[in-house]
């Protein structure tokens, strides 16, 4: 087993470590987990996950009659003396397991936050914590991020500890270099995911951060819609498996298209929305200008205690309608308030059913 000193003490490990592990004696929870996959359990190599198939793991399944060309080492000579009939030992079969972590880098994840709560921060700690788990449990795991139109080609780990540090230094790289950048330097301005707050609702399946006019939402569509880094050649899993989503969820679409892509695609999809403190409760007033963080857009606006009611129903609705979409194909959706400690995210991920177990 590789310890925590061990991980920090091999080069380069320190700091992509810390940052992604703030909390002592975490990892050693993870070790005790592991991704739930479902049925979608399938691979070439020997794993730790039993399938749903008789193989040759330790784990006992069930007795058979003996035939005619079993192996007679399989013969469980104490129910032979017992019954007088041979019978056959079968165990599970045990195969890895092929999981994905799609994490969104876009503006309004890297500068939404603080230093403190930044979701990117956030998203890229427990993308720590489940990559982690998922190689201790042996599976094979791939990372990618994404933002706007394109997907990087990420990092493929074969299961097991031993590449746990490849994992946390890709995603210590992943860092946003300036976790603060929303804080407004003047009142007179503030920098939002888009804060929806205007005299009119946002269309249904538009996100309440669209603060843009019709025009330039269709000249930005692209940067909008989450399925279109998702439909570049080779991005979608070759195997059948599990894939973890983490977004913010401020697309003005393409978030059911994505579920369905990854469906088709044989996988066990786990959504994870994170939305910061400023996000879940913004405490501005007075004549604002608020910018558009992914497009740099932005709109005049006179904030109220009632428009601040009013974006906060929206983004209720907001939030319902992806766990909708999720529900209705039988997607785990998971909400994460980023203020919260990432050994809290993991205690409550534990709980909710197809998500990670111990």
């Amino acid at each position: 087993m590789t310890s925590t000193k061990e991980l920090q003490q091999i080069k380069g490990g320190d700091e992509a470590f810390s940052y992604l592990f703030p909390e002592s004696g975490l990892l050693a929870k993870l070790e005790r987990m592991s991704l739930a996959g479902g049925s979608r359990v399938q691979g070439t190599l020997a794993g730790k996950r039993r399938s749903t198939s008789l193989g040759g793991s330790q784990e006992f399944a069930d007795y058979r009659p003996y035939a005619p060309g079993d192996d007679i080492r399989r013969i469980d000579w104490n129910v032979y003396g017992r019954t007088g009939k041979p019978f056959i030992r079968q165990y599970w079969d045990e195969q890895e397991l092929h999981a994905t972590l799609y994490i969104d880098t876009s503006v309004s994840m890297s500068n939404f936050g603080g230093v403190e709560a930044n979701k990117l921060t956030c998203a890229l700690r427990l993308a720590a914590a489940v990559g982690y788990a998922a190689l201790c449990g042996g599976d094979r795991l791939s990372v990618r991020t994404f933002a706007g139109q394109g997907m990087d080609e990420g990092v493929r780990l074969a299961g097991g500890r031993a590449s746990s540090l490849h994992l946390f230094r890709y995603l210590a790289d992943q860092k946003p270099s300036n976790p603060a950048a929303d804080l407004p330097s003047k009142r007179s301005e503030a920098t939002a995911a888009g804060i929806g707050i205007s005299d009119q609702k946002p269309a249904k399946s538009a996100s309440p951060h669209s603060i843009n006019p019709p025009e330039t939402r269709e000249a930005d569509a692209s940067i909008s819609d989450l399925s279109r880094p998702f439909r570049q050649p080779g991005r979608l899993p070759r195997r059948a498996g599990v894939s973890w989503v983490f977004t913010d969820g401020w697309y003005e679409s393409g978030i059911a298209e994505t579920l369905l892509a990854l469906a088709a695609a044989g996988q066990h999809v786990v959504f994870v929305q994170l939305l910061s403190p400023q996000e879940l409760d913004p405490r501005l007033d007075g004549e604002l200008r608020l910018i558009d963080a992914e497009l740099g857009t932005g709109k005049e606006v006179a904030l109220s205690g009632g428009l601040l009611r009013q974006y906060r129903q929206t983004l209720a609705e907001f939030q319902d309608e992806l766990r909708r979409q999720c529900a209705d194909r039988g997607i785990p959706f998971v909400f994460i308030d980023t203020s919260r400690s990432i050994s809290d995210i993991i205690a409550s991920l534990a709980t909710i059913p197809n998500t990670l177990r111990l």
